[in-house]
């Protein structure tokens, strides 16, 4: 029998233009890599645009920041007539900022607190995000426009959980459609003991989750997204339910976020070596012959159906090899999803 997502077509395209980005945050991934820095090519580009259907979304995202990508401009013009997402830590140009504006229907700010919290986390001045906001909010009115709209994505650690609140103040104040709250991916052994989720029940964090909601709602009429904040049974991966795909600065096609460099992140305290895994490049193939290769589609098959087992909460995780890397897992699958965290909506993606 056929997977199921053997008749699934792409719905969006991730675009990774760079792995390069203009600040150097507290939690990002890029801190415990060693892959090269560089960005995509106008030939790579030119690949993935021929033939595909203007139906499919555009996301220029990725763990680096787009708009310092040495190709950004001609990849905003190339894909122009699709629809336009971005996610960017909100320290931009104007020149940028207009091109944004213009053709772009929906921006993704990454806002982990205001002032010294920002600060801390980001290491740049919180000046620069509310000016990247103001010229949004100007343009948009000067133009008698709706778009582009806005949304906020927030890290939630147990450093910055309080300043959730001013966040959501901001959002009200720039007519900001969605907070969406992912919690934060340890990269370091220190950073474990700041997540604010738990294996178990979590009582404090549910209740923080409500009273935040509460004051979203009620007090500023701002949608607020949480993540689950403890392991639950259910499985939902984001990019294969929803038919999404990630190619990076290579032209490789990987998954997803998770799978698309070599890093390690800690799960629980435990420390684990992530692996990068493709499934074709678009430089030798069609990124169409890729999505539905029979491999690719036997991945989602997978994810879709939760064929993986469970390492978060499995009893003899302790004494397993497999759990070390994403690379196999007991069951035979690879790369595996047993470990990740994004398909138990503990972290998300925006």
């Amino acid at each position: 029998m056929a997977p199921i997502h053997s008749l699934s077509y792409m719905k969006k395209i991730y675009l990774e233009l760079t792995n390069r980005c203009n600040l150097n945050c507290v939690m990002c991934y890029r801190n415990s890599w060693e892959t090269p820095l560089d960005d995509m090519t106008k030939e790579t580009l030119d690949k993935i645009a021929t033939g595909l259907n203007k139906d499919v979304g555009i996301v220029f995202g990725g763990i680096g920041e787009p708009s310092v990508a040495k190709q950004f401009e001609y990849a905003v013009r190339l894909f122009k007539d699709h629809r336009l997402e971005i996610t960017t830590n909100g320290v931009l140009s104007k020149r940028n900022l207009d091109m944004i504006c213009q053709h772009f229907d929906n921006i993704i700010v990454s806002v982990d607190g205001t002032e010294e919290t920002y600060f801390h986390i980001r290491k740049t001045d919180f000046k620069q995000v509310i000016n990247t906001l103001e010229f949004i909010k100007n343009y948009k009115k000067n133009n008698r426009l709706r778009t582009p709209q806005i949304e906020f994505a927030f890290v939630l650690s147990k450093n910055n959980k309080d300043s959730l609140f001013s966040v959501i103040d901001l959002a009200s104040q720039y007519d900001v459609k969605r907070v969406l709250v992912s919690h934060l991916l340890p990269q370091n052994d220190a950073q474990t003991k700041a997540i604010y989720y738990d294996e178990h029940f979590n009582a404090e964090g549910r209740k923080f989750a409500a009273e935040v909601s509460n004051y979203a709602y009620f007090k500023n009429r701002v949608v607020v997204s949480f993540p689950y904040m403890e392991i639950k049974t259910e499985r939902l991966c984001h990019f294969i339910e929803n038919d999404y795909t990630y190619i990076d600065f290579k032209g490789d096609v990987v998954p997803c976020y998770r799978l698309a460099s070599t890093y390690k992140e800690y799960v629980f305290g435990r420390k684990k070596q992530v692996k990068k895994h493709t499934f074709g490049n678009v430089n030798t193939q069609s990124i169409q012959d890729i999505y539905h290769s029979e491999v690719y589609q036997c991945f989602r098959h997978a994810v879709h159906y939760s064929l993986h087992p469970s390492c978060v909460d499995c009893e003899f995780r302790d004494g397993c090899d497999f759990i070390e890397t994403s690379e196999y897992d007991c069951s035979g699958y690879s790369p595996s999803c047993a470990d990740c965290l994004w398909n138990r909506r503990i972290i998300r993606c925006t």
